[in-house]
């Protein structure tokens, strides 16, 4: 039985993984159709289709959380590993709440990205995507054949994405807070390049309780 829901919490964690993914995935492709707009009153009908697509898929992943989550209360891991897994999926499930987030801003305050940031950011999306694969990498290693060295050498990588990220971003807003745009339009643009650097710092910090998850094992 102990192995039966052990089975069963596994498979549940990997559809909530891959549910999360789809969810960041879907993101970047509509966050570059957005900001590629000459002018985000040019979305039209798209502007509902965006945000209903994103909510779906965050709901999905929503979904599969609270599934994991029933199966954790009813046992299949040990104690200690029960709780580390209800904080990982927690934090893995806020990425999937944040990418609706940033397209329902986008949408309903209909913030324009000036020229200089589009790329910028879409570079940021694209290290953030290589960091969520990689931390799913890390898990799947977890749940299945353990390898310690080579989880550490992962969450270093991780690391490293989390610290070219960083620095785009505090580039940017330099680059905001020199340009000629109201302080408004600044001050709503710099909200908008943290929410979407946040998703790599909360990664990052996923990849430490990893490390400590890790730590504890081997004491």
């Amino acid at each position: 039985m102990f192995f039966n829901k052990t089975n069963q919490i596994i498979e549940l964690l990997n559809a909530h993984i891959n549910a999360v993914l789809e969810c960041y995935e879907s993101y970047t492709v509509i966050f570059s159709e957005i900001v590629n707009k000459q002018s985000i009153n040019d979305l039209g009908s798209s502007g509902a289709e965006y945000t209903d697509r994103i909510q779906a898929l965050e709901e999905e992943a929503d979904k599969k959380r609270h599934q994991v989550i029933f199966q954790l209360l009813q046992g299949g891991f040990l104690v200690d590993s029960r709780k580390s897994t209800m904080r990982l999926v927690e934090g893995v499930d806020k990425i999937a709440d944040s990418t609706e987030d940033i397209i329902q801003m986008l949408i309903f305050e209909k913030i324009e990205i000036k020229k200089f940031l589009i790329e910028p950011l879409i570079s940021i999306n694209d290290i953030t995507h290589k960091q969520l694969k990689q931390f799913i990498n890390i898990l799947s290693k977890m749940v299945t054949k353990y390898e310690v060295n080579q989880i550490q050498k992962d969450i270093r990588e991780i690391e490293d994405y989390e610290t070219d990220v960083d620095r785009i971003e505090d580039e940017l807003i330099k680059q905001l807070y020199q340009s000629s745009l109201p302080l408004a339009n600044k001050q709503q643009l710099k909200e908008l390049i943290r929410m979407i650097s946040n998703m790599s710092d909360m990664i990052e910090d996923l990849s430490d309780e990893v490390e400590i998850i890790i730590a504890s094992r081997r004491i």
